[in-house]
């Protein structure tokens, strides 16, 4: 191993999908698979997602959900982050719903000449402000989408959107809205097949938030949604460990194979650390292509060729991507999904 390496425990994957899907039994389960699965590996993830029962993954882009289509995946696929240049099209026609946020959206699908008609989720704004139609334009976007309904140019299939997680009560209030908004459609004509509103930390906090499906992104790879509370303490495991050899030793000092282009993150107050041969060792300086790290005295065998342990599930003494996440002042979500392209992957079945 010449260069840092993500390894992949899919076994881990497993046991969240399947502790998170007790905590909301009568949902649907939808698997969040954007950015790579969070970089733990899109086919893998989706191949270990189906033997554990998951019945629909959330692609955010088409595209990815175009390639899963290439490689046989045959369940429902869901996308919603579109572009002026995005092949609503293609997407509709290997059957990938398709989440609408705004009217050019609507129009561009209802446009695209699609061989199938296409099938829509219509998304009203509820407080995340992540896209969607706000409540004065909720009615007009509902009605503009069941007239194209009418035209046999859009099914509309569904209604959704995003909680801010800002608070339980934000969350609530939210919640609140969507049901408000739905009953509006409803009343104007809409019949939605699927509701859906809540990811991961409300699988867990708000089952009021629940609705006929669930969409779970990082959760299911073993990173809390929550800042109080660790993947431990939710039963959950993190899925990845990120490694890397030492290339070189002397003085105290050991420089390590990973660094800011391989997706780590500098520690702006210093208390970052990483394990060498199981000894903790304090990040002195994260560059480009190395990390150099402070040994400890009793750490007198290091030398090139030695392990590190860069984050992990903590079972070494190791730290996790939530503690690295905490050291970076970011979330969990961006040290797994930030890790580049050159960090190898390998995986341990599940």
């Amino acid at each position: 191993m010449n260069r840092a390496t993500a390894h992949v425990d899919l076994g881990a994957i497993r046991h969240n999908i399947q502790t998170l899907e007790a905590l909301a039994p009568q949902s649907q389960f939808m698997l969040a698979v954007k950015s790579n699965a969070y970089g733990h590996g899109l086919h893998e993830v989706v191949r270990t997602a189906l033997d554990a029962g998951v019945t629909s993954f959330g692609v955010l882009e088409s595209t990815a959900g175009l390639e899963l289509r290439s490689s046989g995946v045959d369940v429902p696929l869901f996308a919603w982050m579109h572009g002026r240049d995005t092949d609503f099209a293609a997407a509709a026609e290997a059957r990938i719903d398709l989440g609408v946020q705004t009217f050019w959206q609507l129009e561009a699908i209802a446009a695209s000449g699609a061989g199938v008609v296409p099938r829509v989720h219509l998304k009203i704004d509820t407080g995340l402000h992540r896209g969607g139609a706000d409540q004065p334009r909720w009615t007009e976007f509902v009605t503009e989408a069941l007239r194209l309904q009418a035209l046999g140019k859009v099914e509309v299939v569904a209604a959704w959107s995003h909680l801010s997680d800002t608070s339980h009560s934000a969350d609530l209030e939210s919640t609140a809205l969507f049901r408000s908004a739905v009953e509006e459609a409803r009343s104007l004509g809409a019949q939605f097949e699927l509701l859906h509103l809540g990811a991961s930390a409300a699988v867990i906090d708000l089952p009021e938030a629940h609705f006929d499906l669930v969409r779970v992104g990082i959760a299911a790879y073993g990173i809390s949604p929550f800042g109080d509370r660790s993947a431990a303490d939710l039963g959950l495991r993190p899925a990845m460990q990120l490694r890397a050899p030492v290339l070189d030793a002397r003085h105290g000092l050991a420089s390590i194979a990973v660094g800011f282009g391989d997706g780590i993150q500098s520690d702006p107050d210093g208390g970052a650390f990483v394990l060498v041969d199981g000894h903790v060792a304090p990040v002195v300086e994260v560059g480009v292509d190395e990390t150099v790290v402070a040994l400890p005295s009793g750490a007198g065998q290091v030398a090139a060729g030695s392990e590190c342990i860069v984050f992990g599930d903590g079972t070494h003494g190791e730290a996790t991507a939530e503690q690295w996440a905490v050291w970076g002042e970011t979330v969990g979500d961006e040290i797994v999904t930030g890790l580049t392209k050159r960090v190898l992957r390998d995986f341990a079945a599940a």
